[in-house]
């Protein structure tokens, strides 16, 4: 993912391999690139903000920065957010 700069691009190369050629755990990058297609994403870590911007996220260092980030993005006073502290153990469905 950290390779191109369009998600798109990239999913589309996972799914136009054939069964025989899927990779070991090319799901979890599948489900990732979909997840940023539809909404940004604000990692909070002690990893370097190049490394984390090479993924297609938004660095963080806490969770008031994070805060911080959101309320740019967002400018909106009635907009939600949503942590997700174990992303990979959650299932979120969004409802319209």
């Amino acid at each position: 993912m950290a390779e191109r700069s369009d998600l798109n691009v990239t999913l589309e190369e996972i799914l136009s391999r054939s069964p025989d050629e899927t990779l070991p755990d090319q799901w979890e990058a599948q489900v990732f690139i979909r997840i940023l297609q539809h909404a940004k994403v604000i990692y909070i870590s002690d990893a370097p903000d190049d490394m984390v911007k090479a993924l297609h996220m938004i660095p963080a260092h806490s969770i008031g920065e994070a805060m911080s980030i959101t309320e740019r993005i967002l400018d909106n006073p009635n907009a939600t957010i949503t942590a997700i502290p174990d992303g990979v153990s959650v299932i979120v469905e969004r409802n319209i």
